[in-house]
């Protein structure tokens, strides 16, 4: 069976996880936190698909022979849905347990916080502000880390319709063009007439089948893994990242001429659009595509640099867990750190990352440790046959 991940893929996928973990340590130490807006605006206008290029490599590495549709859905079960579980409940136990030893004069109000917030992120904030709850305190930290769980959920939900929709789009380039538009559309309506966030990010659902749908119907010609033969070829290839980079950028200045906005909202359509905040859905879309292409790229050329690649790669096989466990991390150094009132200067941000990035790396190599050394034989071989090939 061909293996339709590569080296390529784990790169970009560490670049991308390492770039999430950056933003929300960003978003955490400023005060207030929409300070840190601007620079996202900077961020986005750079890379406006980070989010979107994960959904694109679900889709792309999609195999329709590999399973039933009950047998695909159980291991989504398995692969999104009991992680899940154990983040939101360990995120619970160990937040509570730091909130306690920080307020330990106060444990009924703790307690009571961490209710009110368990409940907030149960119900999704759109729901909570409509019902106006929590009336009480709630703690701002689990907040964070229950929110920033809603990537799981949302691949999860798509991830049911894709396996509906996949084989037939795959089939014919009509049916495929005929759905994609018809999603966009319905994304349109939803971010131009319905004026508010809706439950569980579900505003954000069309565009991510979209993404995932296309992604699959275009690793049929090999879109992201073309065979570089020769010198002419990885010069082209050089100058088609600059060109996709170059239409990113440019699309993001149109934008911000024509509607006064890079990623605040003002954009037809895409005013509620989690995945990129404020980008109209049809250019979400095309950001989720032309990005995922110049990254690819990009990483294909990165990862012949020595050290450099291989350690985003080791961050990319390791995605998950960096993106499961970085929310505890997180508020971890927000409670023991910045709740003590050390002041580190303009650099706190970035001495943030490093503290979290460095949590994440020990933890992920200490985790890989103990499970080698309980199923060494199982693991090695199941490392073996995981193995990203060369690209095509």
């Amino acid at each position: 069976m061909e293996k339709h991940r590569t080296r390529a893929q784990d790169i970009a996928k560490g670049m991308m996880i390492i770039a999430v973990v950056f933003f929300h340590c960003h978003l955490v130490t400023f005060d207030p936190p929409v300070a840190a807006l601007s620079q996202f605006n900077i961020l986005s206008a750079i890379f406006p698909f980070l989010l979107s290029s994960f959904f694109f490599y679900s889709g792309y590495n999609y195999n329709s022979h590999e399973r039933t549709f009950k047998e695909k859905l159980i291991r989504r079960v398995k692969q999104l849905l009991i992680p899940l579980v154990i983040a939101f409940v360990t995120s619970t136990i160990l937040i509570t347990a730091m909130e306690l030893a920080y307020n330990h004069n106060d444990v009924g109000g703790t307690f009571l916080a961490v209710g009110n917030t368990i409940l907030y992120s149960l119900m999704s904030e759109p729901f909570a502000l409509l019902l106006q709850y929590p009336t009480g305190p709630f703690v701002f930290e689990l907040v964070v880390a229950l929110g920033l769980l809603w990537f799981l959920y949302s691949l999860f939900i798509c991830s049911i319709f894709f396996y509906l929709l996949v084989d037939h789009t795959n089939k014919s380039p009509k049916t495929l063009v005929s759905v994609v538009v018809g999603l966009l559309l319905i994304a349109f309506a939803l971010g131009q007439f319905v004026g508010v966030y809706l439950p569980y990010t579900v505003q954000c659902y069309p565009v991510i089948l979209a993404i995932m749908l296309t992604a699959s119907y275009l690793r049929q010609s090999h879109f992201l893994n073309r065979r570089t033969v020769s010198k002419k070829d990885v010069l082209v290839r050089g100058i088609n990242v600059v060109i996709a980079e170059g239409v990113i950028i440019g699309t993001c200045f149109l934008c911000y001429y024509l509607f006064g906005a890079t990623t605040t909202g003002n954009l037809p359509g895409g005013r509620f659009d989690p995945i990129l905040k404020g980008f109209d859905a049809f250019i979400a879309y095309a950001f989720g595509i032309l990005g995922t292409y110049f990254l690819h790229s990009l990483c294909r050329l990165i990862k012949h640099v020595p050290v450099v690649g291989k350690c985003l790669q080791w961050v990319g096989n390791h995605s998950a867990m960096f993106y499961l466990f970085h929310p505890i991390f997180l508020d971890l150094a927000a409670i023991v750190i910045f709740q003590k009132k050390i002041i580190w200067g303009q650099g706190q941000a970035y001495f943030y990352v490093f503290v979290v990035v460095g949590l994440l790396t020990i933890t992920c190599l200490l985790m890989d440790f103990i499970i080698k050394k309980v199923h060494k034989k199982e693991i090695t071989d199941e490392v073996r046959n995981r193995e990203a090939p060369e690209d095509i």
